[in-house]
């Protein structure tokens, strides 16, 4: 059986909108994953973080990172009194596997953060902070292992 012109365009139309609604639909379906669900008011307000990423660019010494087998570490600097803040751990692939601690220091500076429940692989190390009312924050990109 021959075909016409007409019937070929025809199928291929089809074809491609069968395509297209295929994928509209697996696509809407997808997780949209925001990294702050407010982000507008964070994004006015993004000076005052530029403000805090410069005074920890500024300190002699840095926060460090590192882990074993059951615990994270965050080791802060010695900046007079002890800081208040908070340390999110955060993983890009899912908002729902991310963790926030409040600081709570030992005395040599160090922070202990229990790796139990948490997924290995690529995180992002979120440390915000304040020390007589001067406010810092890093972040460290980190590998779970």
């Amino acid at each position: 059986m021959k075909m016409n012109w007409g019937t070929g365009i025809f199928i291929t139309i089809v074809v491609f909108l069968i395509g297209m609604i295929t994928l509209v639909i697996i696509s809407s379906m997808q997780p949209l994953n925001l990294v702050v669900d407010d982000y507008y008011p964070k994004a006015i307000d993004y000076q005052s973080q530029i403000e805090r990423i410069k005074r920890t660019n500024d300190l002699e010494e840095n926060i460090q990172f590192d882990q074993d087998e059951e615990f994270i570490y965050v080791k802060f600097p010695k900046m007079g009194s002890n800081p208040k803040g908070s340390i999110l751990v955060f993983f890009p692939r899912d908002n729902h596997l991310d963790k926030q601690f409040e600081i709570e220091l030992d005395d040599s500076l160090n922070q202990k953060i229990e790796k139990k429940g948490m997924l290995r692989g690529r995180c992002v190390i979120k440390v915000n902070w304040a020390v007589d009312s001067l406010e810092y924050y890093t972040e460290q990109n980190f590998m779970l292992q």
